[in-house]
Order: structure tokens, then C-alpha cells, then sequence
């Protein structure tokens, strides 16, 4: 294990510092990617209806039968979007921080340069903080996805034990 690319990966040095880099900050919070998928799911949001479309979008949940860490999320967001919070929160948990975070960054992207570059270095000033912010929501969004998929899976394998 000492040698591998995973020990290698988690070793605690590394991920300080990672968490202390205020060149990468800017790009995971506000970058071009993110600007992107800001817009892209504000609109798949206000396109799709809030409670679905009645036909399966998610690959892995029609091959496998367990949700993925993103199950529920385009849901989540059209309810959000549209005032529906309870549901929002049933569909996914994380769908009105995801909503909240995507209203922000694409609201920031059509300020004048003079703000954004100030939010930037305002962000990298912070980078342990929002580098650990990124990677704690980074960890939950698994984290749920697999307790999901485990919660799920463990009541049909009960299911067919009695």
C-alpha cells in the first residue's frame, strides 16, 4: 500500500498542500467549467418539469438499478428553482446548495471585470478555506450517492432473503 498511486494520492502532506493552493481556487469556484454548468443547469432547471419527465435520464440507474450520487438532482433543482423546497430537498439533499452555488456563479460571471477579478482574489486570499469548502462538498455528494445506492441495494437483498 506504501507504494501505490492511491497511498500516494491521500498521503495527509499532499492534501495541504492542495488545500493552501490559491492558484487552483478561482478555478473550481468560478472558472470557465463552472460558468458553464452554472448556465447549463440553471436552464436544464427551468426547462424540466419538477417532478421529471416520466422517462429515465440516468444511464446507471437503468443498468445497474441503483441510483448514482446524482440521482434525483435535475429534480431537485427544477423544484428549487421554482419555490418547491420540500421537494427539492426529498428529491436530492444537495440540490439547493447545487441550485444556490449555480445562481451564484452565474450571476457573478455577468458582473463588471472589475468585480469578478475582486471576487477572485478575495477567493484566492481564502484558499484553505474554500479549497476545504469544495472538497467537504465534494466528499458529501459521494458520500451520499454510496450510503443511497448501499441503503437501496441492502433493502432489496432483504427483500429477496425473506
Amino acid at each position: 500500500m506504501r507504494g501505490s498511486p492511491l497511498a500516494k494520492a491521500v498521503r495527509p502532506g499532499r492534501l495541504v498542500r492542495w488545500l493552501h493552493e490559491p492558484h487552483r481556487v478561482y478555478g473550481l469556484w468560478l472558472g470557465k467549467h463552472c460558468v458553464l454548468a452554472a448556465w447549463l443547469g440553471l436552464f436544464l432547471a427551468l426547462i424540466s418539469p419538477p417532478h421529471g419527465l416520466g422517462l429515465p435520464l440516468c444511464w446507471f440507474h437503468s443498468a445497474t438499478g441503483l441510483p448514482c450520487p446524482g440521482c434525483g438532482l435535475t429534480r431537485s433543482l427544477s423544484c428549487g428553482i421554482r419555490g418547491l423546497f420540500l421537494e427539492s430537498w426529498q428529491y436530492h439533499p444537495l440540490g439547493l446548495a447545487i441550485l444556490a452555488l449555480f445562481i451564484f456563479t452565474a450571476a457573478q460571471s455577468v458582473l463588471p471585470t472589475v468585480h469578478r477579478e475582486r471576487l477572485g482574489r478575495f477567493i484566492q486570499s481564502r484558499a484553505l478555506f474554500f479549497n476545504a469548502l469544495y472538497l467537504a462538498f465534494v466528499m458529501a455528494f459521494v458520500c451520499f450517492g454510496a450510503a443511497r445506492a448501499i441503503f437501496q441495494w441492502s433493502s432489496v437483498w432483504m427483500h429477496f432473503r425473506l
